[in-house]
């Protein structure tokens, strides 16, 4: 069964490579349209790429693994899907261990309910990190994309 909803993800990131350019066209290129001109463009603004589009439950696996393969922060937010599942996002970018995955509102800010403040103050994290914790997942944390100064 299918449940598409809009789904949009922001990526940026060292590229290495005339070859990543093309492949990342490519693999961006497999969910949304556009993606060659979105790529070009973000790499000659020196800006992170903003993808939208419809997918299947908000999910671009290929792409994902694709960015994490090459090194490239990710960020990816869906809306809810009345009734299946409520809106969210999931990030990753190199350092961690894998892809994290947050509570956001419609637009795919970071939020949490207040059953999950609890949880979290239950479990001793203070307000500053929790603020930190949702300041990372936010989209505007993902780096310019750029191509390595030895591919150009």
């Amino acid at each position: 069964m299918a449940e598409y909803v809009m789904t949009t993800v922001t990526i940026g990131g060292l590229l290495r490579g005339q070859g990543a350019v093309e492949a990342l066209i490519e693999a961006a290129g497999a969910y949304f349209e556009d993606a060659e001109i979105g790529v070009r463009d973000a790499l000659a603004r020196g800006s992170s790429i903003t993808f939208e589009a419809l997918q299947n439950f908000g999910n671009t696996p290929d792409l994902d693994a694709f960015c994490r393969a090459h090194g490239l922060t990710w960020h990816r937010s869906w809306v809810a899907q009345v009734g299946q599942f409520g809106a969210g996002l999931e990030y990753w970018r190199p350092g961690l261990a894998g892809p994290l995955e947050e509570a956001a509102d419609e637009g795919g800010t970071p939020m949490m309910t207040l059953a999950a403040l609890r949880r979290c103050h239950q479990g001793g994290q203070t307000l500053a990190e929790l603020i930190d914790r949702l300041g990372q997942a936010d989209a505007a944390t993902v780096p310019p994309l750029s191509l390595a100064a030895d591919s150009a």
